[in-house]
């Protein structure tokens, strides 16, 4: 019940926030994920043509949006099954709806075995209506099934610590290994162990065989994936010393812990990590679980203050477990010889609940109108090319609509080119810019070339000045012998003020 309930209601938060009729690219990465866990769904569908890489590639060509590299493969592996049942977005909405639940039923098993029943079905309500739960069931990411993940390791090692085995030692192992290969952050894990060891004082636990076992799946499964895209992820590292990055983060996250958490649960939450670390007057027992989600805490925040991957609020999804724990078991632990303790929890599980219509409307639009339309008169039996050119929302935007709304996409009937790839450089995060072309006359020469048909101009937001290529391709489509305004479309984002302007520019003749 617990599971179809949460579902149900995160699936009617999903409509209330237009997540059904927005178009994907409310966060820069989430194209990202679409396209490539359509690209795994196609490559299962097509009968493996190819070796993985190569097909990969072939697909990067004709839709660059894909991300595999600069993320491992374990939420593609996902939806791609996902997909296999209609290879449109709103199955994998429906999936992190399901994700949410998962979550949710994951936070009621664990927390069963350290409170009583009614605060844990508590804790479990509490961390579905986190705004930072909530905003991921909007988008297509991978990090509610790296939460899921890593608090399903945290169960299991629990487990073995209470009756230490070789066999949950392994499990706990490929658990660990399938969390890194979901998201790099998921190497937090190995926090678990070392933690419990010190805080439960299990020493004994480094003469068992077993223990040791419990790294072998990961070095096993996950190493070669880490080895093989050291070199394409730190592209996406900030350039920054190590100590600046730190204290950026130390500056960055406190401010983000009433959007992420709520700022009464938060408080809340601390007051429970107080209890558990024993800073207070009130006591309570040791507790493996307790010990291994402390582990998973400390090697989340560690993550978060060393890896230089920029800041953003869904770093903390691991935590979301934690923090709904953390503040029910104060109330469990502070209030356990009063009858307030589980209606205490439960207030506040309502209040969180209570902030969900306020969060933001997911609200993305006007992108995929356009492509159907450029799409409605057909593509030539020849390949057509397309260019978009706007920032990495607005291009992914627009390769995410034409991947969806293709019915054929291996061989693919349209190669899509990137702006910010095909008429500038740059590296991942954008640094370095540099225009490739110089004059409008060197832009038009490069359209002829590469045989563009239809052209996407998603114009700089009012009061942002236009990229240097941007300029340039305006100048090159003045030629109105070459080129024609088909049609405009109005765009909408979250956090936009005023509707934006796409463009489509058709070739008269080539």
């Amino acid at each position: 019940m617990l599971f179809v309930g949460v579902a149900l209601a995160v699936l009617s938060f999903q409509t209330l926030t237009g997540v059904w009729t927005s178009d994907i690219g409310s966060d820069p990465d989430e194209p990202a994920h679409a396209v490539t866990s359509l690209m795994v769904r196609d490559y299962l569908v097509t009968g493996y043509p190819q070796s993985p890489m190569s097909f990969a590639r072939q697909y990067y060509e004709d839709f660059p949006k894909v991300a595999l590299g600069h993320y491992p493969p374990g939420y593609y592996a996902l939806a791609a099954l996902v997909l296999l049942a209609w290879d449109q977005p709103q199955v994998l909405l429906v999936l992190q709806a399901l994700l949410v639940a998962g979550l949710s039923m994951l936070v009621f098993w664990v927390g069963r075995r350290m409170l009583r029943e009614r605060a844990a079905l508590a804790a479990a309500l509490l961390c579905a209506g986190f705004p930072i739960t909530l905003k991921l069931s909007q988008l297509i990411m991978a990090d509610l099934l790296l939460a899921c993940l890593c608090l399903l390791s945290v169960e299991i090692w629990a487990r073995f610590l209470e009756k230490p085995r070789a066999g949950m030692a392994l499990l706990f192992g490929f658990t660990a290994a399938a969390a890194i290969l979901t998201k790099g952050s998921g190497l937090a894990l190995a926090l678990i162990p070392a933690v419990s060891l010190v805080g439960a004082g299990r020493w004994a636990l480094l003469k068992k065989p077993a223990f040791w076992l419990a790294g072998l799946p990961v070095v096993v499964m996950a190493g070669p994936w880490m080895l093989y895209s050291t070199g394409i992820t730190r592209e996406g590292m900030v350039s920054t010393s190590a100590l600046s990055f730190a204290w950026g983060a130390l500056k960055y996250y406190p401010f983000t812990l009433s959007s992420t958490f709520g700022l009464a649960t938060a408080m809340i939450a601390l007051g429970g990590l107080a209890v558990w670390l024993g800073f207070t007057q009130v006591k309570v027992q040791p507790d493996v679980r307790r010990t291994a989600l402390l582990g998973l805490l400390l090697g989340t925040v560690l993550i978060m203050l060393l890896i230089p991957a920029g800041y953003s609020s869904r770093y903390f999804m691991p935590l979301v477990p934690v923090v709904a724990l953390l503040a029910v078991s104060f109330f469990e632990v502070t209030l356990r010889r009063t009858r307030l303790a589980v209606p205490a929890c439960f207030s506040l599980a309502l209040l969180v609940w209570m902030q969900a219509p306020g969060l933001l409307v997911k609200n993305v639009s006007g992108y995929r109108s356009a492509v159907l339309k450029a799409l409605d008169g057909g593509l030539p039996e020849l390949q057509s090319h397309w260019l978009v050119c706007a920032d990495a929302r607005g291009e992914g935007a627009v390769i995410a609509s034409a991947a969806f709304a293709l019915k054929e996409r291996s061989p693919s009937p349209l190669r899509i080119h990137r702006g910010t790839k095909a008429l500038a450089k740059s590296d991942w995060l954008g640094r370095d810019y540099q225009a490739t072309f110089g004059t409008a006359d060197e832009m038009r020469a490069w359209l002829d070339k590469a045989e563009i048909t239809h052209v996407f101009i998603d114009y700089a937001p009012q009061g942002t000045e236009a990229s240097a290529h941007e300029k340039l391709l305006i100048q090159a489509l003045a030629d109105l012998s070459s080129w024609t305004l088909e049609h405009e479309t109005a765009t909408t984002r979250p956090h936009q003020a005023a509707p934006g302007r796409l463009a489509v520019f058709v070739r008269r003749s080539l």
